[in-house]
């Protein structure tokens, strides 16, 4: 059964006070592997992950009626990693992010540490989709790469791609684990905890959804990494919801949501660590209502994701009408299904994103600007160049205060979160109204943008 190990900590003298340098005992939490698990799961909470796995399938399959699926793609995907990122303090506008990004391509140095660290989780979660979209099985070096992207670009980049060899904590202070609300194993313990895990993501006892956020609760238990842990237990979501083709096409950006309920979502991870035996009602509780939270994020996340979804086709509908007649399969053509995931480009990166030479895609780049789909913007320090699709950063913004939102209306119910402005309403909007407000329409003074529609989903109490 789940233990907690008694142990000494042996004072450093590192610490600010005499309290701190005193030394004292502590417990380090060892929880029970997944393999094996009888785990009973409450009628209405089997309910409440069914419907929300039937969401994700939905999600996926109407994808195919959309007309930018790649930039759909990439639009949650962001959307994910910015709100995995938020949850640990990494918070960055849009435009923000997009300046670090076009400065990091060039050659350049941003200055902006915040930013550079959550496009490291952007590319660490785009690496999880990839390794996880293979037929093999997902192993400790998958899992040893994904950190090793999302570190590369911190501050403490030696601590990436290699498991902890001492004790972590979560909470109390940074010098001694006296007073942490969390002690997770102690560093013996973790080779095995992790071989139990992995060798469960690759199975198949439970349900997906179910899978995903048991997977996701013992790796945040288990604390492997000594830093990191949350955004790469994060990206495991990801990686579960790929192999067992429930999400093929699409994740929906649970992340986001959980950012917004992170003190639900905090109780819900506490929940799950019990001390009773190992196929005990207790346990099954303990996790049943953490598969609750889980089960109701995900279904948030899949309204707002499929309102993105037909925001997008509105909004490429309308290029369409701007452009007016454009050859399938042409520069253009390709560069407006690409925009709604790569929303500020330089002829070189758009060149790469749509496969044609640059020649080409200039044509394509002064096509779209001469169109009013792209404004010419001078980024970062050293003035760089670029194109920017200022329809789709409105659109992302306006998805963050949505999900920023309890009820998903900021009008209703103002974000519980640092949020971007609003965006100004755009010099042109589609002939017939856009589904959400944020894209089209008049801006109500000293009012924010309202996000009607279906009731989304509340926080588990």
């Amino acid at each position: 059964m789940a233990t907690q190990l008694r142990y000494h900590w042996t004072a450093r003298f590192d610490g600010m006070s005499r309290r701190e340098r005193q030394g004292c005992d502590y417990d380090a939490y060892v929880p029970d592997p997944l393999l094996g698990w009888g785990l009973a799961i409450p009628a209405d909470i089997a309910a409440d992950i069914a419907d929300a796995e039937y969401a994700v399938h939905q999600l996926n399959d109407a994808g195919t009626s959309h007309v930018s699926l790649e930039g759909l793609a990439r639009f949650l995907l962001r959307a994910e990693s910015v709100g995995s990122s938020m949850i640990e303090g990494l918070a960055a506008g849009t435009r923000r992010l997009i300046g670090a990004e076009v400065a990091l391509a060039r050659g350049g140095d941003t200055g902006d540490q915040v930013a550079v660290e959550v496009l490291g989780n952007i590319a660490a979660m785009q690496l999880a989709v990839e390794r996880a979209s293979t037929p093999d099985d997902f192993d400790l070096y998958d899992l040893l790469a994904i950190h090793q992207t999302l570190m590369d670009r911190s501050a403490t980049l030696q601590l990436g791609g290699r498991a902890r060899t001492e004790q972590n904590w979560i909470g109390g202070n940074s010098y001694d684990p006296c007073r942490a609300a969390f002690v997770p194993p102690p560093p013996d313990r973790v080779p095995a905890l992790l071989d139990d895990l992995l060798t469960y993501v690759n199975g198949d006892d439970h349900s997906p959804l179910v899978q995903a956020a048991l997977a996701h609760a013992q790796f945040e238990t288990i604390h492997p990494f000594a830093d990191g842990n949350g955004r790469t237990g994060r990206a495991l979501i990801h990686v579960v919801l790929r192999r067992r083709g429930l999400a093929p096409k699409f994740v929906p950006p649970i992340s986001l949501v959980l950012a917004t309920w992170s003190r639900t979502y905090i109780t819900g991870l506490t929940g799950f660590r019990h001390l009773t035996p190992a196929d005990s009602p207790e346990r099954s509780a303990a996790a049943a209502e953490w598969l609750r939270v889980f089960a109701t994020a995900t279904q948030r996340a899949c309204l707002d994701a499929e309102r993105y979804a037909n925001e997008i086709d509105v909004m490429t509908s309308r290029w369409r009408h701007q452009l007016g007649r454009v050859r399938a399969n042409s520069g253009s053509d390709l560069l407006v299904r690409a925009l709604p995931g790569a929303p500020v480009v330089s002829v070189e990166s758009a060149s790469r994103l749509i496969g044609r030479s640059k020649a080409r895609t200039a044509d394509a780049v002064t096509a779209l600007a001469d169109a009013g789909i792209l404004r010419q913007r001078n980024i970062g320090r050293q003035r760089y160049r670029v194109f920017e699709a200022t329809d789709v950063l409105d659109l992302f913004t306006g998805l963050e205060r949505a999900l920023a939102s309890p009820t998903g209306d900021t009008v209703a119910a103002a974000p519980v979160r640092p949020v971007p402005a609003r965006p100004l309403a755009p010099e042109r909007c589609s002939p017939r109204r856009s589904v959400s407000p944020w894209s089209c329409g008049p801006r109500r003074a000293g009012r924010a943008a309202s996000t009607r529609g279906p009731a989304r989903p509340s926080p588990p109490r």
